[in-house]
């Protein structure tokens, strides 16, 4: 009992733990499906097209959920599905069959560009990368403009770091990769001025973007920021950076796939 119980709150359904499956919506009778997969604790987890029968919005909103339970318990699951758009939202690696035999198996990113034959070219044609990907997805990581927050590194030292690189702008992370917050040369100026630490040099409210927001609305955000705009996790580890250039390569990539 103590197990099945907190497998439903892992998926959000503990205070549903009494009521009958006519009481339930459609998208709340599939996460007691992953609520008794949970409770089973397999090794593998077969699911067979099993968000198909719902509507948009509550199959977007499973699918992220999986997502969020394989990140936590890191499970092998194998997931099938005929929508490309789904597999690639939501699969590590994707195995594309064709006349009953794998034809390919890698990463999204890796058979976009890569295909094995024709039959994968033409299968992938069409794909909305703004939709599939997210920001983790190109965000990089680049040592320049990077500060790490340590004892004595203050506004003077990631002055000279940031005028030494020839940036604008940098990134400051503390210990277990934690994100700070951005300083730009002006504001580490004003700090040192005052003969304050680097905390004093932050810029008040910097656009940081969370790592899985798709690239579809990282268009208004990016195109908007001063930077380079941080991407961190849901624990706020730096992820990485991404830039006007580096968001218009990526979607540069989905005119030449539909072209």
């Amino acid at each position: 009992m103590k197990k099945a119980l907190e497998a439903l709150r892992q998926v959000g359904l503990e205070n549903y733990a009494h009521a009958y499956p006519d009481e339930l919506s459609g998208g709340m009778r599939q996460r007691v499906g992953l609520a008794r997969a949970l409770a089973i604790n397999p090794d593998i987890l077969l699911m067979d097209e099993a968000f198909s029968a719902l509507d948009p919005l509550i199959r977007t909103e499973m699918q992220d959920e999986l997502v969020k339970l394989q990140a936590k318990h890191q499970r092998t699951i194998v997931f099938i599905s005929h929508d490309l758009d789904e597999a690639m939202r939501i699969g590590d690696r994707i195995a594309i069959m064709q006349n009953g035999e794998v034809v390919q198996v890698g990463t999204p990113d890796e058979i976009l560009n890569n295909p094995a034959n024709d039959y994968v070219r033409t299968f992938f044609r069409g794909v909305d990368i703004s939709q599939v990907f997210s920001a983790k997805d190109i965000a990089r990581r680049s040592p320049v403009g990077l500060i790490r927050k340590t004892p004595g590194f203050g506004p003077r030292s990631a002055l000279k770091l940031l005028q030494d690189e020839d940036r604008e702008y940098g990134y400051v992370i503390e210990r277990g990769n934690k994100f700070v917050g951005v300083v730009s040369i002006d504001s580490l100026k004003a700090a040192l001025s005052q003969a304050q630490g680097i905390e004093a040099a932050l810029i008040d409210d910097p656009l940081v973007v969370d790592a899985q927001t798709p690239l579809s609305e990282l268009l208004s955000h990016v195109g908007q920021a001063p930077c380079a705009v941080p991407v961190v996790d849901e624990e706020h580890q730096y992820v990485g950076i991404i830039s006007k250039r580096m968001l218009l390569q990526a979607l540069d990539r989905e005119g030449g796939n539909n072209g």
